[in-house]
């Protein structure tokens, strides 16, 4: 999911002679400079092989007849072509750096990246990662009518399938309904929930994959993890319901029925929004913009069987 490099590499840089003396090199930055902030400035070999930087401000106060390898730093911090943007940002974040070198696998420099520039194109990405999950583009005003709309169809698409089978389950639930009326008053705060778990759980595997920290051989324990979170949010959000209920219904049973019903939604959510992206992007599908539908749909279907098909067995019991 990590991009390759993809900032605007900066082509306009200062590169000197490892052997250029520094009042030399001081002439030559005057010359060179233009109305664009130069930070450093960067020594090489005569392959163009990077050697050394300097900051601006160094080669100012040092000794005019001193040459720039023996006030250089040297092994500087460098930018591979290869690395992702994420793995950039990282770098920058890390070192508080203005610029940094960019080199081939030779360690050839190829140009330099600002700070200011990095930040600018990880703030956009976020924003599109973002966009993307709600099922939106942040290049929407640049985009014909058709294909705005055809971006957002599939959401809707899904929203009317899941939507139309939700409604089918509680038509052929009925009975339920017409025995206990108030199992309708809590299918939305159940669908809420599935969703709600579903997404978070969802995000934090989303980052994991675009960052490139979740491997598939690490799902199991990932899954792991994800469901014991899920379990003690269940136990503590059922309970919560189970008394709410009680107290408002004077009910133990519907009670019941209610409280095991978010405890369950909960820990499928968790299962489903951990699994999603991973299958998603397993078969190939960007799971950015298509987990969020799908994940929803599938859990609003599954928490609405369970719950209705628990009150119809509590029923046929004469558990109520």
């Amino acid at each position: 999911m990590a991009k390759k490099l993809d900032f605007r590499i900066e082509r306009r840089f200062i590169a000197l002679s490892e052997n250029t003396k520094v009042r030399y090199a001081v002439r030559h930055i005057r010359k060179a400079a233009t109305e664009d902030m130069i930070f450093y400035a960067y020594v090489v070999d005569n392959t163009g092989v990077l050697k050394g930087v300097l900051a601006l401000r160094s080669l100012l106060v040092a000794n005019e007849n001193k040459r720039l390898k023996d006030i250089m730093i040297r092994e500087p911090i460098t930018i591979r072509d290869s690395m992702s943007n994420e793995e950039i940002t990282e770098i920058f974040t890390r070192t508080k750096l203005l610029a940094l070198p960019v080199v081939d696998p030779g360690k050839r420099l190829l140009g330099t990246v600002t700070y200011k520039k990095a930040i600018e194109i990880m703030q956009e990405e976020s924003a599109e990662e973002v966009l993307k999950i709600h099922g939106a583009d942040i290049r929407a005003y640049d985009k014909s009518l058709f294909n705005r709309v055809k971006t957002k169809l599939p959401w809707l698409v899904t929203t009317v399938i899941s939507g139309l089978i939700c409604g089918w389950i509680v038509f052929r639930f009925e009975p339920a309904l017409e025995t206990i009326l108030a199992l309708a008053f809590f299918i939305p705060l159940i669908t809420a929930m599935g969703e709600s778990v579903a997404g978070q759980a969802s995000a934090i595997v989303i980052e994991g994959l675009i960052l490139e920290k979740i491997k598939e051989k690490n799902i199991g324990g990932l899954l792991l993890r994800q469901m014991l979170e899920g379990s003690l949010m269940a136990a503590f959000i059922a309970a919560i319901v189970w008394g709410l209920t009680l107290l408002w219904l004077k009910d133990v049973p519907v009670a019941h029925i209610i409280g095991a019903t978010i405890a369950v939604t909960i820990l499928i959510a968790t299962f489903n929004g951990t699994l999603g992206p991973v299958v998603l992007k397993k078969i190939g599908i960007d799971p950015v913009a298509s987990t969020n539908p799908l994940v929803f749909a599938i859990t609003d279907i599954t928490v609405l069987v369970f719950y209705f098909s628990f009150a119809l067995y509590m029923i046929k019991n004469a558990l109520i």
